[in-house]
C-alpha cells in the first residue's frame, strides 16, 4: 500500500539558498570540501531481521545551481525528467546497509541549518534489479531513493541524530507548491543513534 508524505518545498532537499556576492579583485581559493561519514542503526518495521547497520559516506554536497537545475526539472516535468537528469550526475555520496545486498549512490545531497543543528537530505536515482525490472510491477515507479538525517552536537562535541531511508519512493510537487513524498510498502526504515567519524 503506497505511503505519502508532505514536506513544505521551500525545506525539503531540492531547496535553494540565496547566495549574496561581492565583488572582489583576487577572489579566495575555494576549499576543497571534506568527506563526511556517518554510521547509523537501521531498522526495518516488521521484517525477519529487524536491524542493520547503515553506512551514508558523502563526498561533497550538491551546489546551488545544481540544486535549482534539479528542482526546476521536478516542477516543470515531474519525476520522469528529475530521474533522467539524476543518472547523468555523478555520485557525490554512497549509502549501504549491512548484509544486505546494493547500496545508493548519492546523487543530490543537501544539508541546511535547523533550530537544533541540521537536517541532511540525500536523493538518489534508485538501482532497479532485473528481476524487478522484468516484472515491470507497481515498484518501477517509485524510481527514488531518499535519505533524511537530523543532526545535532552532543555534550562531547560530536554529530549524532536520527532519520529516515525510504528505499522506493515517487515524487511530485501539488497544488500548494509543497512536495509530496510516497513511498511503497511498509513505513521508511528509522535510522536510529546516528554517529558522525
Amino acid at each position: 500500500m503506497p505511503r505519502a508524505l508532505v514536506l513544505a518545498f521551500a525545506i525539503c532537499c531540492l531547496s535553494v539558498r540565496a547566495i549574496c556576492q561581492t565583488a572582489a579583485p583576487t577572489p579566495a581559493p575555494i576549499p576543497k570540501p571534506k568527506p563526511e561519514h556517518f554510521r547509523a542503526v537501521a531498522s526495518f518495521p516488521r521484517a525477519a531481521t529487524r536491524t542493520a547497520w547503515a553506512d551514508v559516506r558523502i563526498t561533497r554536497y550538491s551546489s546551488d545551481a545544481t540544486t535549482k537545475r534539479l528542482a526546476t526539472m521536478l516542477v516543470e516535468g515531474g519525476q520522469n525528467m528529475l530521474v533522467k537528469e539524476l543518472e547523468k550526475l555523478k555520485p557525490i555520496g554512497k549509502a549501504s546497509l549491512s548484509q544486505r545486498v546494493g547500496f545508493f549512490d548519492l546523487k543530490l545531497i543537501r544539508s541546511r541549518k535547523t533550530a537544533t543543528g541540521r537536517r541532511v537530505i540525500a536523493v538518489s536515482d534508485r538501482p532497479i534489479n532485473f528481476l524487478e525490472a522484468y516484472n515491470s510491477g507497481r515498484s518501477m515507479d517509485y524510481e527514488l531513493g531518499i535519505v533524511v538525517m537530523d543532526l545535532k552536537i552532543d555534550k562531547k562535541g560530536k554529530e549524532v541524530g536520527q532519520g529516515q531511508l525510504i528505499y522506493a519512493a515517487k515524487v511530485k510537487i501539488n497544488k500548494k507548491r509543497q512536495l509530496e513524498i510516497e513511498y511503497l510498502g511498509i513505513d521508511p526504515m528509522t535510522l536510529g543513534h546516528i554517529q558522525k567519524y
